[in-house]
């Protein structure tokens, strides 16, 4: 297809023809006919043509935050010119080695080009890479030749990161220090390891009597005494995540939410691989529940939840979700984690303090099953705050975000008096594994 510059061309030579004719100039009149030969020579040259691209990636499955090469190579077999690849990216990704539109010159003859080039997915979801175009045009732009790729769409699926599950080692070496009585929730069958005696009850075999027992309390009681076994059931950890629209903000490539996941995501993976029983309820969000399981099943399950994970509106607090989940809790009795941000519980002047109320409240009822269950370790709550994401531009953002890191600091202390313990996390500047170790090492 030939492009407006071969009318330019033809023009120009055509206009010094006239005034080489109209004012008897020879020069002007070899300049015609020197323009025309170019032209005319121009016209015989074809552009770069028999393209064929291969484009792949190298896995379909990536973490946020790492980096993909998109492998890319153009297979031109003759013409000579120019040829201009570009691939459109989604707004989620950063371009961090080569680039997506590229303009290479092919003399004539077959010829390979390897335009690769590295993205950086800091967001999880399904990333679509759109097929690639291409044009071409001759040494002198007298044709032009526009062709969209035809092969399908890339698509690449970003799960949430998890971060140095092995370091929760250390962790699991001080929790292994705590009575073994206090960390087993009291569901599943008895096993044969003797913990002590108690009353008989209603309900109990005659084969658990303890009859020796029973007759030596004969003098001070008249009550029959039982042995109570180590029950054989699995530790459990429930993981509470707000998915409020608030959770959302900051830039098209982080947001507190993305780290909020992260930090869900490590800490499911670092109690499923140890045996336990993992349940989770994202509140404010249509996501809604997953029921408690374990094993790779579970994390699968998980990870396919947090994929497909969208904020939603502010409809449902904490209070709300440990209601929705009560009889789980109730009968479980696992270890939980809340990943909210703190600041928007904290009522504003002139603001009603019952959102903060009804969270407070929401803590004390958790920390009151843990209580029953004789547990030592507090129900923890990860702050992850919007100020390490928006761009500080102003002195007011600044004093603004300074603000909300203070209106967090009183609802803390009101929570840790409630039964909960605050792990602030700036995952600009700490591993999560780091800032979980930090917090259990404090609390020794």
């Amino acid at each position: 297809m030939f492009s407006p510059s071969v009318f330019r061309w033809f023009g120009l030579a055509f206009l010094l023809f006239i005034a080489a004719l109209a004012l008897g100039n020879n020069v002007l009149l070899s300049g015609a006919v020197f323009v025309l030969l170019i032209a005319l020579l121009g016209v015989l040259f074809f552009p770069p043509s028999g393209m064929s691209l291969d484009r792949r990636l190298p896995r379909s499955v990536c973490w946020a935050g790492e980096v993909v090469e998109v492998r890319r190579e153009v297979r031109v077999e003759s013409g000579a010119g120019a040829l201009f690849v570009h691939d459109a990216l989604p707004e989620q990704v950063r371009l961090v080695d080569g680039s997506n539109y590229r303009i290479v010159w092919k003399w004539p003859g077959p010829k390979t080009f390897d335009l690769s080039y590295r993205l950086m997915c800091p967001k999880r979801g399904i990333l679509h890479l759109d097929g690639t175009e291409w044009q071409t045009q001759d040494p002198l732009d007298l044709r032009r030749s526009v062709v969209e790729s035809p092969e399908s769409d890339l698509k690449l699926s970003v799960v949430p990161r998890l971060r140095s599950v092995d370091r929760l080692n250390d962790a699991r070496s001080v929790a292994a220090k705590t009575p073994v009585n206090m960390r087993t929730p009291r569901v599943g069958v008895s096993t044969t390891d003797f913990v002590d005696l108690r009353t008989y009850t209603p309900g109990d075999t005659i084969r658990s009597i303890n009859w020796k027992a029973s007759a030596r309390n004969l003098a001070t009681s008249n009550e029959l005494l039982v042995n109570r076994y180590e029950p054989e059931g699995r530790m459990t950890a429930w993981v509470f995540l707000d998915g409020a629209d608030y959770m959302d903000v900051g830039t098209t490539l982080t947001s507190p939410i993305e780290h909020a996941i992260e930090a869900m995501g490590t800490l499911s993976w670092y109690f499923l691989s140890r045996g336990y029983t993992l349940g989770a309820y994202v509140y404010n969000s249509p996501t809604g529940l997953l029921s408690p399981d374990l094993g790779k099943k579970q994390f699968h399950q998980l990870t396919q939840l947090l994929l497909s994970f969208r904020t939603g509106p502010a409809d449902e607090d904490l209070l709300e979700a440990v209601e929705r989940c009560k009889s789980f809790l109730s009968r479980l009795q696992p270890e939980v984690f809340i990943i909210t941000r703190l600041d928007v519980h904290y009522p504003r002047p002139g603001e009603d303090g019952a959102v903060r109320d009804r969270f407070e409240t929401a803590v004390k009822r958790l920390a009151h099953l843990r209580s029953k269950a004789n547990r030592l370790d507090k129900v923890r709550i990860i702050n992850v705050g919007p100020q390490e994401y928006l761009p500080l531009a102003t002195a007011l953002e600044r004093q603004t975000l300074s603000l909300m890191r203070w209106e967090a600091q009183p609802l803390a202390s009101l929570i840790g008096r409630a039964g909960a313990s605050v792990l602030e996390w700036n995952p600009m500047q700490e591993d999560f594994a780091l800032a979980m170790l930090r917090q259990i090492s404090s609390q020794r």
